[in-house]
This record gives structure tokens, sequence and C-alpha cells, in this order.
């Protein structure tokens, strides 16, 4: 069974402090009888309340010795209920040892400036944020999406056949952080045990909070649960269509293939309805990376990509950054979606980060989606689809039916950056396997952006990085370790009595040039000067190479 699936952009602040995720309801309709299915728009994700909305959590890292004195920590904790008229007590800590900070009722937005005064004031607090809600991101509310085209065809594709018959990904794990994972026959090869970071039993809907099973247990909304004036929405199964974007099994009769269909999933819960706290993704990133998390078991299968559609209106926060720097020492590349609100990505984090690949999204046509951010802060663009025109025009994904709880699988067409993130983190576990033990973070990253097509008119007025991901030219690269050496450099004066040395530099694809540079020569001895009177060079200038330099007069 088919359905379209018509996402809506809504990756802005919906409460200072969290993140969300950004997807719609389904309305099923059987596929035609010809190859191409028809499919119905979805129901939009939920309309999220405006960025002036309230949290009621925050961020606060502490000083030593206030880091393990919970006395001092409840002084300032103290302060601020006192500023505010609101009960504050202390959550639980974070992975990157700060502390999760919880009123007793949302703050509007000049009491969250009074929080933040209060503690930023406070000689025992090194900083403090919102605990901001993250979003999924998505689309704009456009009509329908089709089949694979950004696997194969059209100026937007990333030329997978091709890249395919070099790599499929096998023995790399992507974690997908976003709003966990559904059964479906196309993915579940390639899902491996995960975990549900959502620490709030009330947000989780799974009613014990942090656990070992990262299900999605749905993140449909009522009307005004996410704010005044938020429509209602039914779940999303985001996770799920990001996921298979990324691993859907290849040739097993059924449904899609993924851009790298031999990696695995690792997926990990932290969006629900209303989407995600900050500290919940963070969280599940450094566990993703093989972090240790408190209370929360180390995770055996480490991730080399880290998958992250999701975002809010927001800079790059401390604990964000932080985050994504653990992620990124550890050997994992950290891919983002640069966010869907038709401005400049370095408005959007995760997207503004450091040691982020920023990911836009084009269409079929190879050209900038009317919604997809844009401007110096993305690294690169793929496919994401806009279904201005057709749905066949859209990406298709694997999909859950069900418009609360988890119902029939099926597919559906969606789009946004949330879409061609995965398509680059894809394309990055392809990378990460073929390379190797010369596989880092800044080789990948490095990698694809030096091989994406560079299309004049595709980014003319709104910059998207480096170009379209191509995935055959990203593969295109000897793997045996080949050196190619320059012509050696020959130092000293040819002249009676002195020494002479040769230096040779080699370099290769990825991995560090090599540069080898002789013991001095015997002193020059007087010889008879006959021509030719030029010095001359034999030999092959490669590692292991023998040359010989013959000096003129």
């Amino acid at each position: 069974m088919f359905d379209a699936l018509r996402t809506r952009l809504s990756a802005r602040l919906l409460i200072p402090g969290v993140m969300a995720l950004v997807c719609g309801s389904v309305v099923a309709l059987p596929a035609a009888a010809d190859d191409a299915p028809v499919l119905p728009p979805a129901p939009s994700a939920g309309q999220h309340a405006s960025p002036g909305v309230a949290t009621d959590q925050f961020i606060v890292q502490f000083k030593p010795p206030a880091t393990a004195a919970s006395g001092l920590r409840k002084e300032s904790y103290g302060k601020v209920a006192r500023n505010l008229g609101v009960p504050v007590g202390d959550v639980r800590g974070t992975s990157g040892g700060a502390r999760v900070l919880r009123a007793g009722r949302a703050l509007a937005a000049a009491e969250i400036e009074t929080a933040l005064a209060a503690l930023r004031t406070d000689p025992a607090v090194e900083y403090a944020e919102p605990d901001t809600r993250m979003y999924p991101t998505a689309i704009p509310n456009d009509p329908y999406y089709r089949q694979q085209w950004g696997l194969w065809d059209f100026s937007g594709s990333m030329n997978m056949p091709d890249a395919w018959a070099a790599n499929k990904g096998a023995g790399v794990v992507v974690a997908v952080v976003d709003t966990g994972i559904t059964n479906h026959p196309d993915l579940n090869a390639n899902v491996l045990p995960g975990y549900d970071m959502m620490a709030d039993p009330a947000d989780s809907r799974d009613s014990d909070g942090r656990d070992a099973n990262p299900r999605d247990e749905g993140d449909w909304t009522a009307a005004g649960m996410c704010g005044d004036g938020a429509a209602a929405s039914p779940s999303s199964w985001h996770g799920t269509q990001v996921a298979s974007i990324i691993a859907a099994t290849a040739n097993n009769g059924t449904g899609i293939t993924g851009v790298a269909p031999e990696a695995k999933v690792l997926p990990v819960r932290a969006l629900g309805p209303c989407g995600g706290y900050l500290s919940d993704v963070t969280d599940g990133i450094i566990w993703a990376a093989g972090g240790t998390v408190a209370g929360a078991p180390l995770n055996p299968t480490p991730a080399r990509v880290i998958n992250l559609s999701l975002g809010a209106t927001q800079p790059c926060s401390p604990t964000f950054q932080n985050a994504v720097d653990f992620a990124y020492n550890s050997g994992a590349a950290v891919v983002a979606a640069a966010g869907n609100e038709d401005r400049p990505a370095a408005d959007s984090s995760p997207a503004n980060c450091q040691n982020v690949i920023s990911v836009a999204a084009v269409a079929r046509t190879g050209l900038l989606t009317p919604y997809s951010n844009y401007g110096t802060a993305v690294d690169v663009a793929a496919p994401g689809g806009d279904m201005t025109n057709a749905a066949s025009d859209g990406i298709l994904v694997a999909y859950n039916q069900g418009t609360q709880a988890a119902a029939a699988e099926g597919y559906a067409y969606s789009a946004g950056t949330s879409m061609a993130a995965p398509h680059a983190s894809g394309l990055a576990a392809l990378l990460m396997s073929r390379l190797g033990d010369l596989a880092t973070p800044a080789n990948v990253e490095a990698r694809l952006k030096a091989t994406a097509r560079k299309y004049a008119w595709a980014c003319a007025t709104k910059t998207c990085g480096s170009g379209v991901l191509d995935g055959p030219a990203a593969l295109n690269f000897q793997t045996d370790r080949e050196i190619t050496g320059t012509a050696p450099t020959i130092a000293g004066e040819a002249v009676v009595g002195t020494h002479l040395t040769a230096t040779v530099t080699g370099s290769r694809s990825f991995g560090n040039s090599v540069s080898l540079t002789s013991a001095p020569t015997s002193a020059v001895a007087a010889a008879p000067v006959v021509p030719p009177y030029d010095p001359w060079i034999s030999g092959q200038a490669i590692v292991g190479g023998l040359l010989t330099a013959v000096p003129g007069p």
C-alpha cells in the first residue's frame, strides 16, 4: 500500500530549548495498475507554536566545585525560583556533565530571560541555556511525491547504480537520532538494537522514560497540545522514513532500496510529540558515538555516521557543539539537515554547528528547492524533493499507515531537508566502508565536497555548498595506497667541497603526504667539466624508488 506523505516544515523553535521533527499523517490509497503508484498527500505534521512559546527546562553547566556539590547548585536554583516565583528542581545530569533544570510550569519568553539572567550572573555557573525542543525537518505543505529518482535519474540525483559497483556500505553503522523506528519489512534486516533517549515518560508515551526500546510510539498531537494555536497532527513515523532512505534492503523484491543498502541503522529515539528536548538529542548523539550516558548501557555498535534530520531556529549551543565534537573526535561523521525555512542555514541548529556536514535539498531538476535553507553554512546538497507540481517529484520512503499508534506498513512520498540529509548519510556510509582505516569524518566531508557536481545555475542566488552529491565520483579512487611522487628537490650548492640532499614528496588521495629526504652525499669532488652543463636526474620519484642526480658544473 502506498501513501503520499506531505510533510510540513516546522523546523523552528517551538520552545526555546526543544528540537522538533516535522512529518504528517497519511491517507491510504491502493496503488495504481501501472508501475507508477498514485499517492495522495498526507496531512502535514503538527503545526507547532511560534518561537515565543516558553520552555520549562534549562541546561546548566556549573563550575567546580559546584559540579560536585549539590548544596551550591541548590543555592543557584533557589535564586532562580525566587526571581520567577516558580518552583525549580534538578531533573538529571547530561552526558556532558551539565545539569537539566526544570521549572514547575512552562515559562513565558520574558520569564525565560529572567531565569537565564539569574543563572548566567551566578559565579558558580559556567553557562546556561534553554533546553530547546528540536523538530524533524520536512517540507512545506505541498501536494504529491513519487519514486526514487534521487538515486538514479535527473539532474538532482546521486547516480547511485554506478557507485554501488564500488561499495554498498557493508560494516558501517549509521545512527538515526529521530522519533525511533517501526517494524517494516523493507528495513528490519538492517536495523540494530538502539535506545530510547527520551527522559520524560510523559513525552515518551511508553510510561518509563529512557530504555533500550527505540520503538516509535507515535508523535500525534491534539489541537493546542504543542502551544496555543497549534493544530492537531497525526503520527509522522519520521524516523522510519529517514532510516529507509539510508538503508532500506535491496534486492528483496519488496519496496525500495536505500543509498547504503548493506549498512546498518542504529535507531536512537529522542523526538516525540511536540519534538524533543535538546538534552535528549545530544545525549543520543554521544551514546550513538560510543560515549557514556548515565543510566544507559554502553552502545555495543558505535556509529560511524550520525544523521540529524531535526533542528530549531537558534545558534549552535554549547551543549550541541560539545556533543557534535565528541562524535567527530570519536570518528563519526555528523550529518544535519540544513532546515526548510528558506533562510540562511546559519540560523538553524545543528546545521550551523562546527564539524557538521550540513545538507540542503535539491529537486529532481537539480535546482535548490524553494523551501530549503541555504548559504555559507551549507556544505553540500542532496535530493530532497519538491512536490509543488506532482507527487512523483518527492522522495519515496518506507512508512507506517497508523494515524496515532503504529498500524500497517507501507510507503509514502515525502520531501524536505529531512530527506536530503539521509541521502548524504548513506553516501557517507559508503565512503566510511570503502576508505577502511583511512576513514575519518574529515576525509569523508572533504571527499563529498570535492566530488559534488557544481551546477552554476542550480544555486545561483542562494548558495548550496559545494554542489549536488555524486555517488560514483565520491567513490572513484584507488584504495591500494598508491602514492604519486613529485620531482625531487636538490638542496645544496653543487661546488667542490659541499654536500647535496634530495627530497621527494609523495601524495595520496587520503591520508598524509609522505616526504623523504636523503642523507647528505659525500662532499662534491672535483671533476672535469664536460657538456651538458645542466644537472639532470634519473630514476622514479616514488617512495622506495632510486634517484640519481648528476650535477652540472
